[in-house]
């Protein structure tokens, strides 16, 4: 939004002299006089209320697969690149160090099982003499003591068994999601290690999600715009364009997700927008547009040759005044509809704007007006 033109005019005295040269060469040095303009009138249009960003479509999951045990590679069971289901194989590591473990796990467990059952008929038996004072009570608190020290062994033995189990099926490396793997990154052959070996990825791309960011001043725009027509953000749809084209992406998408905070380095918030994608005609990492529609509502738009760019990505268009002199009105622009392009602050539906002699025009140039109507330049 152009709040002011203080940064504007540094173009000025180049467009400055731009006009006198112009005016001072051919046919115009011999007759100098006002620069011939035509105009054309700001009018009033409905047309879809829209918000578009510059966005990078992302998966809607993006699952890193590692080995979570050590072992050697020893196969690997998918095709790179290609899609997969949940739950099916991906690498196989050499199994057999742990298999080993697991029957020396299990072996403990049924020698720990053993001595705690014994123990157990020991500790009965002598509570039972201790009540009928046969043993002394030192006696039966020490039976009582090693029972409780086998049963805790077994316990031990029995986890250390789950956990040799686990690790043995973890020799088996299978998909977690469904979607689509990357290429491998290890060898057949090579040597993981548990957790940091990072072997492959697989990206859920069904729904996708287009990824952009909006301005602190765009974000109280649309908030404004949203509570004064009552939608809710849920009700939000949002287009997609691809490619330098702009081809119309066949899929309605919604709002996934809104940073709650406005970054104070580049006052700017994260959204996401999520988009069925099941044919998967769209994949991560594509540079997209992504257009909010907000509605329908009469807006101000003009010619787009009337709007000029006067530095620092500031816009503005030229009225005439009544003196017959250009005055630059600084405006924010809104999108692009048809030829014209829609105004959103700054000038007011029924002004009329210059739309031809802008390559020299600057404040305060006096101007002769050729031509001016309420349709000049429309689409």
């Amino acid at each position: 939004m152009i709040r002011t033109m203080t940064r504007g005019p540094a173009m000025w005295p180049v467009l400055g002299l731009l006009a006198i040269f112009a005016l001072g060469c051919g046919e115009e040095a011999k007759s100098p006089g006002a620069l011939k303009v035509k105009l054309a009138e700001a009018a009033l249009a409905t047309i879809n209320d829209e918000a578009a960003f510059d966005a990078v479509l992302a998966a809607s999951e993006t699952i890193e697969i590692r080995a979570q045990v050590r072992g050697y590679l020893i196969e690997r069971l998918f095709e790179e690149g290609a899609r997969i289901e949940q739950g099916a194989p991906l690498y196989k590591l050499d199994d057999r160090d742990l298999r080993a473990e697991l029957e020396a796990a299990r072996a403990n467990t049924a020698k720990a099982e053993t001595t705690w059952k014994n123990d157990e008929v020991n500790k009965k038996r002598y509570q039972s003499l201790a009540e009928k004072g046969s043993v002394s009570l030192q006696e039966r608190d020490n039976v009582v003591t090693k029972a409780e020290a086998s049963q805790a062994a077994y316990q031990a033995a029995k986890a250390q068994e789950d956990r040799a189990a686990v690790d043995l099926d973890h020799a088996a490396i299978n998909a977690p999601i469904s979607g689509f793997v990357s290429r491998s990154l290890v060898e057949v052959g090579a040597l993981v290690e548990s957790g940091t070996t990072l072997l492959t990825t697989i990206y859920r791309m069904d729904p996708i999600r287009a990824e952009f960011s909006l301005t602190d001043k765009e974000f109280t725009r649309i908030s404004r715009i949203i509570r004064e027509r009552g939608v809710d953000s849920d009700d939000l749809k949002f287009l997609l364009y691809l490619g330098d084209e702009r081809q119309l992406y066949p899929h309605e998408g919604v709002l996934e997700m809104a940073d709650p905070v406005v970054d104070p380095k580049t006052n700017t918030m994260g959204v996401r927008a999520e988009f069925p994608n099941p044919e998967h005609e769209v994949r991560p990492g594509q540079f997209v547009n992504v257009v909010g529609v907000l509605g329908q509502r009469e807006m101000v738009t003009v010619p787009e040759e009337a709007v000029v760019d006067v530095g620092g990505g500031e816009k503005a268009v030229f009225i005439v005044d009544k003196n017959s002199t250009l005055v630059a009105l600084p405006v924010e622009i809104g999108r692009r509809d048809g030829h014209r392009r829609v105004i959103l602050e700054g000038l007011s539906a029924g002004q009329k704007v210059v739309v031809e002699g802008l390559v020299v025009a600057q404040p305060g140039l006096p101007v002769e007006v050729v031509a001016s109507g309420p349709t000049s330049s429309a689409p």
